[in-house]
């Protein structure tokens, strides 16, 4: 190497690997690696078993007791509809009309209860609420809350 001077030469590599020593050194600070932590394994549910295979006859049986229970059901309201008198139920009418926010007569001529105030003591004779056909569903379920169905 004519004209230049080694030692000018050699500072200057010098300076260059102190440069790059000091930023590896300050980068290692900021990258250091954090130890490895062994994870914990997962725990599995547990497999439930599949609930055994119905026959038809069980199905049948299914069946039988929800229509027995139905049944029931339907006794219970007719019992207690028959135990009341026409004067409960055009009572029950006036409070289903005021929660449906429709005028009491409404209900007593759509249930066809209209003839209750000729004589309000007898015992109501006639279907279960869910069996009159000129009720809608709101109807139904007012006057049943009413009366305590």
């Amino acid at each position: 190497m004519v004209g230049v001077d080694k030692k000018k030469l050699s500072d200057l590599f010098k300076k260059k690997e102190e440069e790059v020593k000091g930023k590896v050194k300050a980068g290692a600070k900021a990258t250091a690696k954090k130890p490895v932590v062994a994870k914990k394994p997962v725990k599995k549910a547990p497999v439930k078993k599949a609930a055994p295979k119905k026959s038809i006859s069980d199905a049948g049986a299914d069946v039988k007791a929800f229509t027995e229970k139905l049944d029931a059901k339907k006794k219970q309201a007719t019992e207690l509809m028959h135990s009341k008198t026409h004067q409960d139920l055009i009572n029950a009418a006036y409070k289903a009309a005021e929660e449906l926010k429709i005028a009491p007569w409404v209900l007593l001529r759509a249930a066809e209860w209209g003839h209750f105030t000729d004589d309000r003591g007898k015992k109501y004779d006639g279907p279960v609420i869910d069996d009159i056909d000129g009720l809608d569903a709101a109807q139904k379920a007012a006057l049943k809350k009413a009366v305590g169905l």
